[in-house]
């Protein structure tokens, strides 16, 4: 959907749709039936020679003004929420299966499949920090894909 942008090298796979003023970065693999929504970016690999791409796997939702980048790889049918930007720092608390995830080098920050990823925030470290009240910006999985964030999302499967 026009103003968009593919760059060239990049994999866009069949009954994907990319919304208005999205870009999919060069190298990046975006699978089927995915959904870029208005304004999103997926990075792409220029440098470092030999970096993983990013990956969005069949399926998955990113919502408006979402970013992906360094190399992050978003599993089958996840959902990533309306503002939530993922690079190879950021940290993903899973609430539901009560863990954090996180990438290292070498290792990018893979989001599991079904998952529901919100933004969300987590005091920043220090007694400046804190006696400002001062947050730093993390990302929540609060969910796993159901019947309920699929009809969410049902708009999408009349759009195409």
């Amino acid at each position: 959907m026009p103003p968009m942008y593919v760059n060239i090298g990049a994999f866009v796979g069949a009954g994907s749709m990319i919304d208005s003023h999205a870009l999919v970065g060069s190298c990046a693999q975006v699978g089927e039936r995915v959904h870029v929504s208005a304004a999103s970016q997926i990075g792409g690999v220029l440098e470092p020679a030999g970096a993983r791409p990013v990956i969005v796997e069949d399926e998955a939702f990113l919502g408006a003004c979402t970013g992906v980048f360094e190399g992050v790889l978003v599993g089958a049918r996840a959902v990533v929420a309306a503002g939530v930007v993922l690079t190879a720092a950021t940290r993903v608390f899973d609430l539901v299966r009560e863990r954090e995830l996180a990438g290292a080098p070498g290792v990018p920050l893979e989001i599991p499949p079904g998952a529901v990823v919100v933004p969300g925030s987590r005091p920043a470290s220090g007694t400046f920090a804190r006696e400002r009240g001062l947050s730093t910006a993390c990302a929540l999985i609060v969910k796993y894909r159901d019947a309920r964030t699929d009809a969410a999302t049902a708009l999408e499967e009349a759009l195409r």
